[in-house]
């Protein structure tokens, strides 16, 4: 029973490893969309984040058969609810890129604007949180978990200087206003991807401590 158990522990494992690899690319072709106004990389990302759908529903009930089927112990319980918890957040985060590749989708050319560059960083800092976190729970690593979670705040202060000189760009100059709030809102979504490579940090944390931050 044991050595069943085990084996679905580590499929597990693998699944989640998986879609966070989908994710990751999902937030490379965001990231070329962004790069590049790639328009073929962006409808590429779009069409990725409908696999991590079936990708979503397959972890859920993998990981609700074992709590169903079997009786964990504390540790395995605590991985088989951290593993629910970051479904959500890796779902989420394919959501956004695919959110972020439609509104890229119709920026012409979108310059290179300090708001640009830092938006295009702000994108590359993103997917190295997602990769770290994920990289964190795959090898029940703290250390690279609290990375990611220190990495934040450079994202944050990122987003508030995006959308500092947004603003000013919108009260100065209303020709630029429609492109200007299609990047707000751009950055706002890469903002909140690295808020969910965080709660995917703070649950691999858990995994291997039992303790949950915030």
């Amino acid at each position: 029973m044991r050595k069943t158990f085990d084996a679905e522990l580590q499929e597990l494992n693998a699944e989640m490893i998986d879609m966070a690899a989908a994710a990751e690319d999902v937030i490379d072709a965001v990231t070329q969309s962004l790069t590049s106004a790639d328009h073929d990389a962006a409808k590429g990302a779009v069409e990725m984040t409908k696999h991590m759908d079936q990708m979503e529903r397959d972890i859920e009930n993998r990981c609700l058969r074992l709590l169903l089927q079997q009786q964990p112990v504390a540790r395995d319980l605590r991985t088989i609810s951290a593993a629910l918890k970051m479904v959500t957040d890796l779902q989420r985060i394919g959501d956004q890129c695919a959110n972020i590749a439609e509104l890229s989708g119709l920026l012409g050319n979108p310059g290179s604007s300090q708001a640009m560059k830092d938006i295009r960083t702000m994108s590359q800092k993103a997917g190295i949180m997602v990769k770290r976190s994920i990289f964190a729970y795959a090898n029940r690593d703290t250390s690279s978990a609290r990375e990611v979670v220190a990495l934040d705040d450079e994202v944050d202060r990122l987003f508030q200087a995006v959308k500092h000189e947004l603003v000013e760009l919108i009260v100065n100059n209303r020709g630029e206003a429609d492109q200007a709030i299609d990047l707000i809102i751009i950055a706002k979504y890469l903002e909140r991807i690295a808020d969910h490579a965080v709660n995917i940090a703070q649950w691999a944390i858990y995994c291997v401590t039992g303790e949950l931050a915030g």
